[in-house]
């Protein structure tokens, strides 16, 4: 028993750090809470085994889990023979760079798409609002700059990334002295 409030103690820093995760990005508790549960853990945890450890619901295990999945930060794991949902986190650097590069991307092609149909009704005549042409055209130059910058991270590997930024640091560290 001390070893398990030892390994629960150890765990909370991740725990934590996922709740505050799941505020920011307007999710509940209860799903960074549970993405917590899945990084700190060993081995893929089933359901039962969340509801066990959380005291949710499993209606409120399940639908966080699928949400958690949706968003590239679990996955499903099939054992054959075995008919538990067990979830395990993603933890494949690349596929977390894309996962997070596509929801960057999905935010920013919403804004265009309301952008123009904004600037469309303003040209249009249907508002009297001609000073958001303007600031129209100011986000639309940075979420054209952020899509160039996506596009160029999505083109990068992780390890590439990591040896510029190395080498980059070595030549400023060169220039101080």
């Amino acid at each position: 028993m001390e070893c398990e409030a030892w390994n629960r103690d150890i765990r909370r820093h991740i725990i934590n750090a996922c709740i505050q995760w799941a505020r920011i990005k307007g999710y509940s508790d209860s799903a960074g809470f549970l993405r917590g549960l899945a990084i700190s853990a060993k081995d893929p945890v089933s359901l039962d085994e969340l509801v066990q450890d959380t005291g949710y619901s499993k209606s409120t295990v399940s639908l966080n889990m699928n949400q958690l999945e949706n968003l590239g930060l679990v996955k499903r794991v099939v054992i054959p023979g075995d008919k538990r949902h067990l979830y395990a986190p993603i933890t494949d650097p690349e596929i977390i760079k894309n996962n997070m590069l596509d929801a960057i991307t999905k935010e920013m092609q919403l804004f265009c798409e309301a952008l123009n149909r904004t600037e469309s009704d303003i040209l249009a005549g249907r508002d009297d609002a001609k000073y958001l042409l303007e600031r129209i055209a100011s986000l639309r130059q940075s979420y054209e700059l952020g899509k160039k910058a996506i596009d160029f991270l999505r083109k990068q590997p992780l390890d590439e990334i990591k040896e510029s930024k190395a080498s980059g640091n070595k030549g400023v560290a060169r220039r101080n002295r």
